[in-house]
């Protein structure tokens, strides 16, 4: 009897200890799932963010390009002023490659992201990282000559009184046609933004491929279609 009653005892002490396993393994599961899918919402943003980037970019190229013409050309009309204008406004900055990433920090921080999604998953968004970083570093390498090129002595910037640019550029036409120097720097603009638009495009791609792959490891859908995000 008292052999039976400590077999007793024993099995149901260590019933409860897998009882309280079993829970615990749930809870971290569940704590993973939702894990997974507040980042799957991250990364969602960050195609939408991408799309986003790559349009004003091709918009960039093509004013650059418009612009190009004429300027160089030393054959502007006066009808072609103000597009030219817009296409060298646009060219004065560029904006990072890395959108928002604060839940993909939390998660790794956490010790999280080892059990998330699939090694599939979890691999194409290393090398989404790892790409990110090398052509950020490379956006801030472009962008070095910027400075210069907001300083073309030719050109005069003012706050947009219509609200279509928040700044609008008055260029010197006639000094810019006699600045050679500009005219180098100009095209050097053109050719950064050129060797931005496909990072930003290889970005984008890299995106999308890892939210589709982290999607498929939890049983959803990746929405590459979302409406362009806005960050404050």
């Amino acid at each position: 009897m008292v052999a039976i009653e400590f077999a007793l005892v024993l099995f149901g002490v260590l019933l409860a200890f897998q009882i309280n396993e079993w829970a615990s393994q749930r809870a971290r599961a569940g704590e993973v799932q939702l894990a997974a899918e507040r980042l799957l919402e991250e990364l969602e943003l960050s195609v939408a963010y991408h799309r986003q980037t790559v349009e004003y970019g091709n918009q960039i190229r093509d004013g650059l390009g418009f612009a190009m013409g004429p300027i160089v050309g030393n054959e502007l009309q006066e009808a072609d002023e103000e597009r030219v204008a817009v296409g060298l406004v646009r060219a004065r900055a560029m904006v990072a490659l890395a959108p928002p990433s604060s839940v993909y920090e939390d998660v790794v921080s956490s010790g999280e992201f080892n059990q998330i999604g699939s090694v599939t998953a979890r691999a194409a968004i290393s090398r989404y990282r790892a790409s990110l970083s090398f052509e950020e570093r490379m956006r801030q390498h472009l962008q070095v000559p910027l400075g210069d090129y907001q300083r073309i002595s030719a050109f005069r910037y003012e706050a947009d009184p219509k609200g279509q640019e928040q700044i609008r550029l008055f260029v010197d036409f006639p000094a810019l046609s006699r600045d050679r120097q500009a005219k180098q720097l100009i095209a050097l603009t053109a050719e950064n933004h050129r060797i931005l638009l496909m990072l930003r495009t290889r970005a984008l791609r890299d995106a999308e491929r890892m939210c589709v792959a982290l999607a498929v490891s939890i049983g959803r859908s990746c929405n590459r279609n979302l409406p362009l995000p806005t960050y404050d």
